[in-house]
């Protein structure tokens, strides 16, 4: 199905609007009071949205109703809401049985206010406790509750799927800083990223990755738990029954066809994991060194004569030219310098 037929046309308006800080904090608010309320009332979100933009500059749009002459912070915060409703991200309705308004966020609206929430949020993902999760709710299944081993191993997959995804997204955030220390030639911000950003996101994730062993102590007994499984005849049709009990399937083949997928699946990421974890040990390894040899070089550069020039030719490259002449005269001043022009035949 095509996207654009579920999400409306003028959906993602509002973050390219030019309030679209605004609408993002009145989203975040939005998505804040969704986890905590079941029904969010219109009142409630006007005042907290009132204390939220008090002190924001905010700009009409174009179809903007608005009959009062000054917009107060009441006016603003009714205007973010109707702006909201007239682009699909929520609906007004009355609560059941009453006069009292609310605010309901579309389905899919809900989904985009989460991604954006993760996107601000500087909270660092854990994985070990996603292996912990796998190998426990396999053990449990299959000593105490193998009436539930069709659920297990869906959670399995789950949870197999979200590790994968989280190990990968810890690669490429090592990518990311590494591109960062290419990009960046100002010896404090380098600090700050190696000595902060970076050790607060290897002291949380990589280091309890090599140290903990969760995945390398897991790994053998959960491939050994699914292998066990899909051996044992009796255990495979119970859950078969088991989920046809539970999911529309046309017959017990696709039960079992989903049942079987599922265990391979969980047990071919357990058999390639360590090349991915190896791979971010690999990147790990290179972050360290090239950062820490970058900011050697640009401390000790910023100490000689080279170095200073090569800040005052960069400083030349990105100035007007008035402030260009001001730099050639100075380093004329004090350097002996010669200007050089060249004549090619593309000069003609």
């Amino acid at each position: 199905m095509n996207i654009f037929d579920t999400i409306p046309e003028k959906f993602f308006s509002v973050l390219s609007s030019g309030n679209k800080e605004i609408y993002v904090d009145a989203l975040m608010l939005l998505h804040q009071m969704f986890k905590y309320e079941l029904n969010i009332r219109v009142d409630d979100y006007i005042s907290s949205l009132i204390a939220q933009i008090e002190d924001k500059s905010f700009m009409l749009e174009e179809d903007d109703e608005v009959t009062e002459v000054n917009l107060t912070s009441n006016v603003k915060a009714r205007l973010i809401l109707n702006r909201l409703i007239k682009t699909g991200w929520v609906d007004k309705e009355f609560l059941d049985g009453s006069f009292i308004e609310i605010i309901t966020p579309r389905d899919y609206a809900i989904k985009v206010m989460k991604l954006l929430s993760e996107l601000s949020d500087q909270t660092l993902h854990e994985y070990n406790s996603l292996v912990f999760a796998t190998y426990s709710g396999l053990k449990q299944a299959k000593n105490e509750h193998q009436g539930q081993m069709y659920e297990a191993v869906l959670s399995a997959k789950t949870n197999t799927e979200q590790l994968t995804y989280e190990l990968k997204r810890l690669y490429h955030g090592i990518r990311s800083y590494l591109r960062r220390i290419q990009e960046q030639s100002e010896v404090n911000v380098l600090l700050k990223n190696h000595f902060e950003e970076y050790k607060r996101m290897s002291d949380s994730i990589y280091h309890p990755i090599k140290t903990m062993d969760s995945i390398h102590r897991y790994m053998a007994p959960i491939q050994e738990i699914l292998s066990d499984i899909l051996a044992d005849e009796e255990l495979m049709d119970g859950m078969r029954s088991r989920a046809m009990t539970i999911r529309k399937y046309e017959n017990d083949d696709e039960a079992g066809q989903e049942i079987i997928s599922s265990i391979d699946y969980v047990l071919d990421v357990y058999q390639s994991i360590g090349g991915i974890v190896n791979e971010i040990d690999r990147k790990h390894s290179a972050y360290t060194k090239i950062s820490i040899e970058k900011i050697q070089y640009l401390m000790t550069a910023d100490q000689s004569i080279k170095g200073k020039l090569v800040e005052l030719l960069k400083e030349y490259s990105k100035s007007s030219d008035t402030k260009r002449t001001v730099i050639i005269e100075m380093l004329e001043k004090n350097i002996r310098v010669n200007r050089q022009e060249f004549i090619d035949g593309k000069s003609l």
